[in-house]
């Protein structure tokens, strides 16, 4: 942990006379420069967007990086499961564990009918954000590449790799990717009928009650349909704001006081902090997936 915090810190400390010079005409030094001067990083590690690469739109770095990442889930899934044994043990035990624990957590939101369905979907989710959130921190990611020098210091401003969650449109596909599935199995369990009635129809009443109570039922079916095109807009969005703040915060953490070894121990600090919050991001995701599956697909007692 104290080589990735280390990694960061190349690109925190500027030449003497030229920072010196920079405050001069700003009017914040005069006298002499000292051997070293201290200037804070002001600009974003990352742009908002991802940059293409060898001069072809649709391949960017952010791709790149997912290939990477996907090629690595690739490896470790192969190697838990080169020697497949009985009795499991070693990394194949770690890994049975993991798929394990995953499986019952999501079969207590969807539902024994739907496990089979939707598990491997959303267990590859979370194995692939989990992966892509903690190899976004491995120092050189969105942080070495093309730029040019700032009154601040040089501003990487086409980074070779960029974290691929730390890109809006990779959390916009796989949002794209789960709605495309989630309405496929909404039609298998309900139909389209059954998805109007569910949605609009009134629920626990009957007769004149019902009826009295139908435009009531009607609205708050309009409101659940708001909230379901709202859920393909904050699903991406969210994954995608925690992972960009986050690379920030660490190229700011980088540069926060003028002395190398306490930016250091800070950085540590808050690497254990983003691997915690990755973690919790592909929980969150895999988890708000599982539970927009069971609103539509529950069946009500004494159903089939």
């Amino acid at each position: 942990m104290a080589g990735l915090a280390m990694g960061r810190q190349y690109a925190c400390w500027l030449h003497r006379r030229r920072a010196w010079h920079f405050l001069r005409e700003v009017g914040l030094a005069d006298g002499p420069p000292s051997a070293w001067i201290y200037v804070p990083m002001l600009v974003l590690g990352l742009s908002l967007s991802a940059e293409p690469v060898a001069g072809i739109p649709w391949l960017t770095n952010s791709m790149i990086y997912s290939l990477v990442v996907a090629c690595a889930i690739a490896g470790i899934a192969q190697l838990a499961t080169r020697r497949m044994a009985y009795v499991p043990s070693g990394f194949q035990n770690f890994f049975e564990t993991i798929i394990e624990g995953v499986y019952g957590m999501i079969e207590g939101i969807v539902g024994h009918h739907m496990i089979k369905r939707t598990f491997p979907l959303l267990c590859t989710l979370f194995l692939y954000i989990l992966v892509a959130n903690w190899a976004s921190l491995v120092p050189g990611v969105g942080s070495i590449g093309w730029g040019h020098a700032t009154e601040h210091g040089f501003h990487v401003a086409k980074p070779i790799l960029r974290p691929p969650n730390a890109d809006v449109n990779m959390t916009g596909a796989m949002t794209i990717v789960f709605f495309v599935m989630w309405a496929v199995w909404v039609w298998q369990e309900q139909g389209p009928w059954g998805f109007i009635t569910h949605t609009f129809a009134p629920k626990g009443v009957k007769g004149l009650v019902a009826l009295a109570l139908a435009p009531i039922f009607f609205a708050v079916g309009g409101i659940e349909i708001i909230s379901i095109a709202l859920r393909g807009v904050s699903l991406p969005i969210r994954l995608f704001g925690n992972n960009f703040a986050g690379e920030n915060l660490l190229h700011a953490m980088g540069s926060i006081t003028p002395w190398w070894g306490a930016n250091c121990v800070i950085l540590i600090l808050f690497y254990f902090l983003e691997l915690l919050i990755g973690l919790v991001q592909a929980l969150v995701f895999m988890l708000l997936c599982s539970v927009y599956i069971q609103l539509n697909t529950a069946h009500e007692e004494g159903g089939h």
